[in-house]
């Protein structure tokens, strides 16, 4: 059992030191070194119209005045410091600022508010004082894995780590959150692995993308590769050649650690998968001119794009054109929403559980296509409805509040729902794990307590009042037949 102080329960406002040393943006190297001497700190951030844009280090002060044998009087902080300035506010979790540290591989992080007014800085020495949560150490353990062996290890162990995570009663929505963190954090290791010396210029040039649940952070264990790559107009033919490499490399060395391949091929190897932000732009608008269900799937999936590895402005760009296709051709939505009334919640009119009658899954049901998938789905649309893409279904939901798309009631019985399922098929996949069995997404209601089989029954019918809203909301009722 976790210690009551895990990441998963303190935020950065219990952590982070307020009295920090912000220097201006035309300071020398000269003045703010002896600043930092005279402080006796390691790390200061730079402001620039009283904003917060930057931060400099004693290593970059080595390496990028002393070593280049400049001269500290006549070299500026607006050309050494480290930007963009990473960031966390102070009601994010712990586990939120190591991952972020990871990710960007550095030590300290800018605390600001939503108006991005810094409020003060975390550092990882901050997090370790206060806490040898187990997390940081895993998360260290991947910085310094330097073999593919090692991160197939690493990767093999998350599930004990999951399951110790799980027992301590994290929160589902917590869990699964943590999962795609840490699997962000081994493809971004695998990349530095295989391309360490090529990546630096080259990753201003593309981004490798993630989709689907790994896109809104919702994976459990064990879930397909769902991915792709979007790269610039501009590049040329070698550049080109060089980026199908990365991908066949980069997938195929996630297969062997542990990634399982996507059946549908959904993947950045494909060259269906891997386009520029032009060819990108064509076929979403292709998808949505013709609404097959390869092409609602497509979409669906591919406007929950999220970039684990680039340059983020390309996701930024393609996330306001797959935006605009939909805000164009609203008839779509309906498309999709009718799409969600296939998958029909397994209760009978008697109101026992539908199960399955024959094969491997016999008496069990598909808590992922009869319960998930119709919540994240119908949220996912009202929220392309209202011009929103970013985050997961739970930020979402919360910026759908007050919008009178639908009612706030609503959406919290949305949300208490998904948590359930969420938290039943973690539970039973976890189960599966510790008996070697294969995780899927199929539950068996007679294992679950009195209490949670009602629980249940009151969550899909949630789903089938939700469904009959999305129903009549895109009068589905004109392109159903």
């Amino acid at each position: 059992m976790l210690k009551e102080e895990s990441l998963y329960f303190v935020k950065v406002r219990e952590v982070y030191k307020k009295d920090i040393f912000i220097c201006k943006i035309d300071m020398s190297a000269f003045n703010i070194a002896l600043l930092m001497k005279e402080k006796n700190v390691s790390g200061v951030v730079v402001s620039d119209n009283n904003m917060p844009v930057g931060m400099v280090t004693d290593r970059d002060l080595r390496n990028k005045v002393l070593a280049e044998g400049l001269d500290p009087s006549r070299v500026y902080l607006s050309s050494i410091m480290g930007t963009p300035l990473i960031t966390v506010k102070e009601d994010d979790f712990l586990s939120e600022a190591v991952y972020k540290m990871m990710k960007n591989h550095v030590h300290r992080l800018a605390v600001v508010e939503e108006s991005g007014k810094l409020l003060g800085v975390i550092t990882d020495t901050d997090i370790i004082r206060f806490q040898t949560d187990i997390a940081l150490y895993f998360m260290k353990d991947l910085e310094s894995a330097d073999t593919m062996d090692d991160l197939k290890t690493i990767n093999n162990n998350m599930l004990k780590y999951i399951t110790n995570l799980f027992n301590a009663q994290i929160k589902p929505r917590d869990l699964i959150r943590l999962i795609s963190y840490l699997n962000d954090l081994i493809i971004s290791k695998v990349i530095r692995l295989l391309f360490e010396h090529e990546m630096p210029v080259f990753s201003k040039k593309f981004a490798f993308l993630v989709l689907g649940s790994e896109g809104r952070m919702e994976q459990t264990l064990k879930t397909d590769q769902d991915n792709a790559i979007v790269y610039i107009d501009e590049i040329q033919e070698k550049e080109l050649k060089m980026l199908e490499n990365f991908s066949v490399k980069l997938i195929d060395s996630l297969v062997d650690i542990g990634f399982p391949s996507c059946p549908g091929g959904i993947m950045a190897k494909n060259v269906l998968w891997r386009r520029s932000l032009s060819d990108w732009s064509e076929t979403v608008k292709g998808w949505v001119s013709e609404p097959t269900p390869e092409n609602i799937l497509n979409y669906s999936m591919f406007s929950d794009l999220r970039t684990v590895y680039g340059d983020i402005n390309l996701e930024k760009r393609l996330k306001e054109r797959v935006l605009n296709v939909i805000k164009q051709n609203h008839v779509f939505l309906a498309h999709m929403a009718n799409n969600i009334l296939r998958f029909k919640p397994p209760l009978n009119f008697l109101g026992g559980f539908k199960v399955e009658k024959k094969g491997e899954h016999v008496g069990k049901l598909d808590i992922k296509m009869t319960g998930i998938f119709p919540l994240t789905e119908g949220i996912k649309i009202l929220a392309l409805e209202a011009g929103i893409m970013d985050g997961g279904t739970s930020d979402k939901i919360n910026k759908l509040m007050g919008k009178n798309i639908v009612p706030d009631d609503e959406l919290h019985e949305v949300e208490a729902s998904l948590d359930f399922f969420i938290y039943t098929r973690l539970k039973s996949q976890i189960k599966r794990a510790s008996m070697d069995l294969e995780p899927t997404n199929y539950i068996d209601p007679m294992q679950l307590s009195e209490v949670e089989r009602e629980k249940l029954k009151v969550g899909f019918s949630m789903v089938k009042t939700f469904q009959n809203f999305l129903a009549e909301r895109y009068k589905v009722s004109f392109i159903a037949g």
